[in-house]
C-alpha cells in the first residue's frame, strides 16, 4: 500500500472535530478518488498525509516520498514569484534544496559577486540528483502551456499569468517529475478543456500512485480506479470510478437504513421485554430477576448505539425565483476587452442559456468583468432587458464585504438571524455561523456566494465556473436549479458534463475571435485543441466584427 490512514481523529483548536475514526488504503499504482460533500475534511486529509498537520489519533503511513499539490500553491502574497518558482515546487525533496542554493548562487553571479567553485559543486550535485531531466520536463511543459522554452519562460511573474496557466504549469510539473506517490488537491480546477484532457490521458498512463480530491465528473469517470467517499456520518469505499458510483451510493445508503431500521426494531423489542417483566416483577423473585436481566440487556444494546445514519440526499436546497428580463436580455455590440477580444456582437434573448467557452488566458473572465462593471469600450452599446435583474457568480468566490462571521456577513442582507439561519441550514452551513469567511473551503464559499446570488432574485446571471469548488451532489442540484430557473444565464465553463444543460455555445479563440456554434459535441471538440483558430474551423458563425 504506497498510502495506509488508519483510525485517524483530528480536531481544530477549538475542539471542533473534523476527522473521527478514518480508515482507507491507497493502493500502490492507483488513481484513487476522494469525494464527499463540501467542508466534510478532504483538504484536511490531504494536509495530513502530506504532514502539514499533527493527527490527535491514529496513524498514517506511505511506503514512497509524496508529493503533494495543495489547491492554493501560496503564491498570492509573492508578487515576484516566478514560472520556475512554481515549476520548482514538485521536486523531491533531495533536490529542492540544491535548487534554492543554485537559484541564490545564479543572482550572485549576476550581482558580480564571486561564488568561486560553489556554482560548479552544486551543478555537479544537480546532475547527479537528476536535475537536468527535470529541467527538460520543465521545458516541455513551458512550451505546452505558455508557447515559450524554459529560459525564456522562466523567469515571467505567476501574477502575469492567468489562473488556469498556473495551474496547467504546476500540475504538468507534478505529474512529469520523479516523486512516485502525489497527493493533488483539485486538480482540474481552472484548467481549460484541452489541459482537463491532458490530465485525464496522463492519469490513464502514469505509474504513480495518485490520490486527488476532484469534482469533474468526466474526470471521475474516465481516469479513477476507486473512490474513497467521505460522508457527514462516516466514510466507505467505492471500487469503481463514477459511471457507477450513483448506483452504488444508493445501494449504500439503502444498507445503512435497512441495518438503522433493524436496530430500531431489535431495540424496541428488547424494550417490551423488559417491559413486560418489570410488569410481572413483583409476581415473584424469578420475575423479578428476569425483569433486571431484561433491563440490563436493552441498556447494553441502547448504549451500543445505532449503525451509520444514511448520509442526507442532498446538501442543498437552493430556493431561485426567476423573473422575465424581457424579450431581449441582453445585446452587445462592438464590444471588446482590450489585447484580449477583438470587437463583437451578441444579442441574448430571455430563456437562452449560453456557456461561454476556449483557452485558459483568451479573456473570458475578463469579459465578464467589465460587463458587470458597465464598462465600455468607445463605440461600445450593452442593452439590458427593461425588467434586467443582474447577478454575478465570481470564479475568485469574492464577496463585496467578507469581514466577519457568516451570522455578520449574511445580517447585511438579510432581515433576522431567524431567515440568515435557516438559508444557512438550506446550504448546508448551519454549523458555520460562527466561522470567518477565511475559513470556509472553496466549496462552501461557492455556496455563501449562491445565498447571496439566490437573495438577489435575479433574471441574469453572469456565472463564472460555478461549479469548479462545489462537491458532486451540489453540482447536479445547481444544475436542474438552472435548468428549470426562469431566468437567462451566460456561464463560463470547463466543466464538459455542466455544458450539457446549455443551448447555445460561444466560443472564443487565441486571435481575440468570438464565434458560436449550434452543436454541443462540436463546440467540445473544437476547444480541447490547443490554440485553436475559429477562422480555420467549420460550422462557425463568426460574431467578431471584422
Amino acid at each position: 500500500m504506497a498510502i495506509e490512514v488508519a483510525n485517524a481523529v483530528f480536531f481544530y483548536p477549538d475542539g471542533t472535530p473534523v476527522i473521527d475514526e478514518l480508515s482507507f488504503r491507497v493502493p500502490t499504482g492507483s488513481v484513487t478518488a476522494l469525494v464527499g460533500p463540501n467542508g466534510v475534511g478532504k483538504t484536511t486529509i490531504l494536509n495530513l498525509i502530506a504532514g502539514d498537520l499533527a493527527l490527535a489519533e491514529g496513524t498514517i503511513r506511505s511506503d514512497t516520498e509524496v508529493g503533494y499539490m495543495r489547491q492554493n500553491p501560496g503564491f498570492d502574497d509573492q508578487p515576484d514569484a516566478t514560472v520556475l518558482d512554481a515549476l520548482a515546487l514538485s521536486l523531491p525533496a533531495s533536490m529542492k534544496e540544491v535548487h534554492t542554493d543554485l537559484q541564490g548562487l545564479y543572482r550572485s553571479l549576476a550581482d558580480g559577486e564571486d561564488v568561486g567553485t560553489h556554482l560548479g559543486d552544486k551543478l555537479e550535485m544537480w546532475q547527479q540528483l537528476g536535475g537536468y531531466k527535470e529541467e527538460g520536463a520543465w521545458d516541455q511543459i513551458t512550451s505546452a502551456v505558455l508557447g515559450q522554452r524554459l529560459a525564456e519562460a522562466g523567469e515571467r511573474l505567476l501574477r502575469e499569468l492567468s489562473g488556469g496557466e498556473r495551474k496547467a504549469i504546476i500540475l504538468r510539473a507534478y505529474l512529469l517529475s520523479s516523486v512516485p506517490t502525489l497527493v493533488l488537491d483539485e486538480p482540474d480546477n481552472f484548467l481549460d478543456l484541452f489541459s482537463k484532457d491532458w490530465l485525464e490521458g496522463e492519469l490513464n498512463r502514469t505509474s504513480k500512485t495518485v490520490l486527488m480530491v476532484s469534482h469533474d465528473r468526466t474526470l471521475l469517470s474516465r481516469a479513477v480506479d476507486r473512490m474513497v467517499v467521505l460522508e457527514r456520518n462516516g466514510s466507505w469505499v467505492h471500487s469503481g470510478n463514477y459511471r457507477t458510483f450513483r448506483a452504488a451510493r444508493r445501494a449504500h445508503v439503502e444498507r445503512l437504513a435497512r441495518n438503522l431500521s433493524l436496530w430500531q426494531r431489535e431495540e424496541r423489542r428488547l424494550y417490551r421485554d423488559f417491559r413486560t417483566w418489570q410488569v410481572r416483577a413483583h409476581s415473584s423473585e424469578a420475575a423479578a430477576q428476569r425483569a433486571r436481566v431484561a433491563d440490563a440487556r436493552w441498556q447494553r444494546y441502547r448504549d451500543a448505539g445505532p449503525p451509520e445514519l444514511p448520509p442526507p440526499e442532498k446538501e442543498i436546497s437552493p430556493q431561485f425565483r426567476g423573473s422575465r428580463a424581457g424579450k431581449e436580455a441582453i445585446r452587445i455590440e462592438n464590444f471588446e476587452v482590450p489585447n484580449l477580444i477583438l470587437p463583437f456582437d451578441l444579442k441574448v434573448y430571455h430563456g437562452d442559456r449560453v456557456a461561454l467557452l476556449g483557452e485558459n488566458g483568451v479573456g473570458k473572465s475578463s469579459l465578464f468583468k467589465l460587463l458587470i462593471r458597465n464598462e465600455l469600450n468607445e463605440g461600445a452599446t450593452i442593452r439590458y432587458g427593461p425588467n434586467a435583474i443582474v447577478g454575478y457568480f465570481s470564479q475568485e468566490n469574492t464577496l463585496p464585504d467578507d469581514s466577519g462571521d457568516l451570522l455578520t456577513i449574511l445580517a447585511r442582507e438579510f432581515p433576522n438571524d431567524q431567515v440568515i439561519r435557516s438559508t444557512l441550514g438550506r446550504y448546508g452551513l448551519a454549523h458555520h455561523d460562527r466561522h470567518n469567511y477565511s475559513q470556509l473551503s472553496g466549496g462552501q464559499k461557492a455556496r455563501v456566494q449562491l445565498i447571496f446570488l439566490e437573495r438577489q432574485e435575479p433574471n441574469l446571471l453572469f456565472l463564472d465556473e460555478p461549479t469548479d469548488n462545489l462537491d458532486l451532489e451540489s453540482i447536479e442540484v445547481i444544475e436542474r436549479v438552472l435548468v428549470d430557473l426562469n431566468a437567462t444565464q451566460l456561464a463560463i465553463t470547463h466543466d464538459r458534463e455542466f455544458t450539457r444543460i446549455f443551448d447555445r455555445w460561444i466560443i472564443f479563440d487565441k486571435d481575440g475571435l468570438v464565434g458560436e456554434v449550434l452543436d454541443r459535441d462540436l463546440a467540445i471538440r473544437i476547444v480541447s485543441g490547443r490554440r485553436f483558430s475559429l477562422l480555420d474551423t467549420e460550422g462557425v458563425k463568426l460574431l467578431t466584427r471584422i
